[in-house]
């Protein structure tokens, strides 16, 4: 009789407590409030960059694109020439190392969402008055070099990615506007490759332009002012 009364009471207990705790589960889930999904929610960066802005450093600090006109008075201003001299801006700048190893890269950008996020920027950044645009020549023409007219390595420079992709594109268009000269490479090309005549020409006398086309193919010259023709080269037909 015991025993029955014992195994009564364990079914008993499975059953009752299990329902009993599926009724507090679904009431407390039930009393939950259901709040809608902003989408325009603040994400962990924007609220980031508010906190930055409350600083008093230059991480966070406003940064303040200025216009051509004015970029271009700064550079021929009393204060530019106070701060760099004839150097270019980018020559006293130290870069910041980590664990006493020089990067062997740049950063990608100092600024984001108009507010600074570095707090050593890079030499353009760091002035808000540096603005690299097509019509700023006597700034474009700092970050090329002078014998080759490639574009210094950021190694050199230490500019960001996002400055040296404004100084490629700015340069690019100084240069279709021609407002900066730059030199072509001179390229020594096989004229026998593009007139076939000059391949075939061996058994009769050449014209006078196959002559000048052979004569500076063979002499190698870059000018054609260095060109000298006999007088039989000229007579010939």
């Amino acid at each position: 009789m015991l025993s029955q009364r014992l195994s009564y009471f364990k079914l008993h207990s499975l059953i009752k407590y299990p329902c009993a705790f599926f009724s507090l589960s679904s009431s407390h889930d039930a009393a939950k409030p259901t709040t809608p999904v902003d989408p325009a929610a603040p994400t962990a960066q924007s609220a980031q960059l508010a906190h930055n802005k409350t600083k008093t450093s230059l991480r966070g600090t406003p940064y303040n694109v200025t216009d051509i006109e004015t970029s271009l008075r700064y550079m021929e201003s009393d204060a530019y020439k106070t701060v760099y001299g004839n150097e270019p801006v980018w020559k006293n700048y130290v870069r910041n190392r980590i664990n006493q190893r020089f990067p062997h890269y740049t950063r990608d950008f100092c600024v984001e969402e108009g507010v600074y996020i570095r707090g050593n920027p890079c030499p353009v950044c760091r002035d808000e008055y540096l603005l690299l645009d097509y019509r700023n020549i006597k700034l474009l023409k700092q970050f090329v070099h002078d014998h080759t007219g490639e574009i210094e390595p950021v190694l050199k420079t230490s500019i960001c990615q996002a400055q040296l992709r404004n100084l490629r594109v700015a340069l690019c268009k100084a240069y279709d506007l021609g407002l900066m000269t730059y030199e072509i490479p001179f390229r020594a090309y096989d004229y026998r490759d593009y007139y076939p005549e000059l391949r075939d020409e061996k058994d009769r006398t050449p014209s006078l332009l196959m002559t000048i086309l052979h004569t500076i193919q063979d002499q190698k010259l870059t000018n054609l002012d260095q060109l000298t023709l006999t007088d039989e080269q000229l007579h010939a037909t």
